[in-house]
């Protein structure tokens, strides 16, 4: 996932860097956060998707459209959860907002793939079904000691950053799906959960 890693944390940097932050701590925490969301993000069965189409034995899952990812929001989230842990010095909201920002800019463009059992050529919806806070706060805080960002917050950072990202994809992100195959008489399937992953980041243009 190393091209990943780098498209996310890059995004981060650069809002970073436009609000003037970029000490070393900044570049540490943008690839801390970058490589944890990309790690995670590919894990499978995070998203399950609601299709109707020709039934068959099997059909190719893209997504053509990602929707309803909004900045503001997402830290919105970030910052409640940082207030309630007393994270309240003068750039936490700084902070979090460039994250949010560079989150939302490489996540907007993502591209879900996978398989439909029962679905030989269709259409449907795609949701963020099964992320978790905590199991994606593990991941940033063990990117934050890796690259020795070892600060008496990391820990309340880290659930505040994670609660957000999750917040924001479980309540808002949508995938507009189609489902490509082969048709062949098989018995109708109802909602599928996807066996692939969100694989690829890509700008959708």
């Amino acid at each position: 996932m190393p091209v990943v890693s780098t498209v996310i944390s890059g995004a981060i940097m650069a809002q970073f860097s436009a609000k003037k932050y970029t000490g070393r701590n900044a570049i540490d925490l943008a690839n801390a956060v970058g490589s944890a969301v990309a790690t995670y993000l590919v894990m499978p069965n995070l998203v399950s998707c609601t299709l109707s189409g020709v039934v068959g034995p099997i059909g190719n899952i893209n997504s053509v459209v990602v929707g309803g990812l909004v900045p503001t929001t997402m830290s919105g989230f970030m910052l409640t959860k940082a207030t309630s842990k007393k994270l309240t010095g003068r750039d936490i909201n700084g902070i979090l907002s460039a994250i949010s920002s560079g989150i939302v800019q490489v996540l907007s463009g993502m591209v879900l793939s996978g398989t439909a059992a029962g679905i030989a050529v269709g259409t449907g919806t795609g949701k963020f079904t099964a992320v978790n806070a905590p199991a994606l706060s593990k991941l940033i805080l063990a990117q934050m000691v890796t690259k020795k960002l070892t600060g008496r917050n990391n820990i309340d950072l880290a659930d505040s950053i994670a609660f957000g990202i999750v917040q924001q994809l479980k309540t808002a992100a949508t995938f507009t799906v189609v489902v490509t195959g082969v048709i062949a008489p098989v018995a109708p399937a109802g909602p599928i959960a996807i066996a692939g992953v969100p694989s690829v980041f890509t700008k959708i243009s």
